[in-house]
């Protein structure tokens, strides 16, 4: 009995590194309140005389606000919890403190968190996400991607349409598609011969991830792409005088699909003429194999269920397409935040033999609680630390302009392109996506360039994320498949990926967004 209680006991203990983070994190959010507020000497320009900021020096000192500094430590505490400790709790405890910090009172602060657009459209999406991962749509897909005959004897065919097909599930659900991928990937490693170490094994574990990394990057409607679009969106609405644009989102997927299909290709490339990958053992396998059970008829309710994610995608869409000037595509544009909630209703309400196309209640057990309330507690502490008053993103941008100063537009580019994709895995890329957008903005602002094809090129860099498991949520999971691929290898081939992408965004992105966007 006493061996039995020990054991339990043992279990229960925490980690000291555990602690360790957590003190690190808690002792970040708490020193806003006695840290010197940062400052920085700037030379004076037209938008910095109108604030009316003191003269030192013959320049301007621009000052962030005691609150600006216990709000952005808060913030950076929180990130720190977020990518060492748990992906949950912190963002509450930020919430909380900044309560208790006097940012603001208690009921502003919740209707802050609770009354965003941003986060109310969110949490409609998922709900309608978490329908589609029920019914299993992705993975019929998935099967009936990687049962075709053309494959068999192809080595290099099928090595690309695991890899485009990748790409291509997550457009349905990216986190599930993972799931999905990789059991089919392992299953031909077993039927083949493959073992761990193997170069084909360890490449195209990574390159699953990455394939599905640019779906996220790419998607407009609920991937990673969605959400920094819209936040683009939420800044135009707001008095900024930055001249926010407001990407088209038609024309951002096209920009999205064109860059991650050339990624996936050069990856392809890499894999044959650099690593020289050895494949012949994929000659072995035998598609019959993966048909071992029929694959099923979509249902009604699967066909409903993509009936409607592909009404959603054109409430988006349509805009883009027929123009904002008409009766039908300026209500859209007024009422983007509406579709989500539209397309729950509508897979509530549809009756299938008496029932409706999808049962939220149950459905919803597989909700993504941490995704929602991770991007909804970014956004109310981002939104605090770089609102008004607070100085924040004012010097932030007086810093990177004086950092970046001399940089053509080109050159900007390319910067930010780096910064994203290097920045991004070390904390959560969305977060990061949040919190520099309205400093990109201002940079170009300031500069005088055209903020539209730089942030096109930011926000498909900084959320390819997979070099460390603190960089995003299909990173993490590729960092659990230590049966299949050593650390090192993943983290080796996840950079390369990473750079082989970042040259992609460069040499191929920069010049399609400039002709895109303008």
């Amino acid at each position: 009995m006493g061996a039995e209680a020990q054991v339990e006991t043992q279990t229960r203990q925490i980690p000291i590194a555990t602690i360790i983070h957590t003190l690190i994190g808690v002792g970040l959010m708490l020193s806003g309140l006695f840290l010197p507020c940062l400052s920085i000497v700037t030379e004076p320009t037209a938008k910095l005389l109108s604030l009316g900021l003191p003269q030192v020096d013959g320049g301007l000192l621009v000052e962030v606000t005691r609150m600006g500094m216990i709000a952005t430590m808060i913030f950076l505490g929180v990130v720190y919890l977020w990518t060492f400790v748990d992906t949950l709790w912190p963002g509450f405890l930020g919430l909380l403190m900044l309560i208790f910090c006097g940012y603001a009172p208690a009921d502003q602060i919740l209707t802050m968190f609770f009354g965003n657009p941003m986060v109310v459209m969110i949490f409609f999406l998922m709900i309608f996400a978490s329908a589609i991962v029920h019914s299993n749509i992705a993975a019929w897909l998935a099967r009936w991607l990687m049962t075709r005959d053309f494959i068999e004897g192809r080595p290099w065919v099928m090595t690309a349409t695991i890899l485009v097909g990748s790409y291509c599930v997550a457009f349905l659900d990216q986190v599930t598609a993972c799931f999905l991928m990789w059991p089919i990937l392992f299953s031909i490693f077993e039927e083949t011969g493959y073992k761990k170490g193997d170069r084909y094994v360890s490449i195209m574990t990574v390159y699953v991830v990455i394939a599905i990394l640019c779906s996220f990057a790419t998607d407009p409607f609920k991937g990673g792409a969605f959400y920094l679009l819209v936040n683009l969106q939420s800044l135009a609405a707001g008095d900024s005088g930055m001249a926010v644009p407001v990407l088209n989102t038609a024309a951002y997927l096209v920009f999205g699909v064109v860059v991650s299909l050339v990624s996936i290709a050069m990856l392809l490339l890499l894999m044959r003429f650099v690593f020289r990958v050895d494949v012949s053992p994929l000659l072995r396998m035998n598609v019959a194999a993966l048909k071992k059970e029929p694959l099923p008829p979509l249902t009604t309710n699967q066909k409903i269920l993509l009936g409607v994610f592909f009404f959603y995608a054109m409430w988006l869409l349509l805009p883009s397409l027929i123009g904002k000037e008409n009766i039908v595509g300026a209500f859209l544009t007024r009422n983007t935040m509406a579709g989500s909630a539209i397309a729950v209703l509508l897979i509530c309400i549809i009756p299938v033999k008496g029932r409706p196309v999808a049962d939220i209640c149950v459905s919803n057990a597989v909700y993504p609680w941490r995704v929602f309330f991770l991007i909804a507690f970014a956004m109310l502490l981002g939104g605090a630390m770089t609102a008004k008053g607070t100085n924040v993103a004012l010097w932030m941008e007086c810093a990177m302009r004086g950092l970046l100063s001399g940089f053509s537009v080109s050159a900007l580019t390319i910067a930010v392109i780096l910064l994203g994709i290097s920045l991004t895995n070390f904390c959560n890329s969305v977060v990061l996506g949040l919190v520099l957008t309205p400093v990109l903005l201002a940079v170009s602002h300031a500069f005088g360039f055209s903020a539209a094809p730089i942030m096109a090129c930011f926000i498909f860099a900084v959320l390819i994320a997979a070099c460390t498991p603190a960089a995003s949520p299909f990173a993490a999971l590729l960092f659990g498949h230590t049966k299949w691929v050593a650390k090192t290898d993943m983290i080796k081939h996840s950079v390369i990926a990473s750079a082989v992408v970042a040259g992609v965004v460069i040499a191929v992105g920069m010049p399609l967004a400039t002709l895109i966007f303008g």
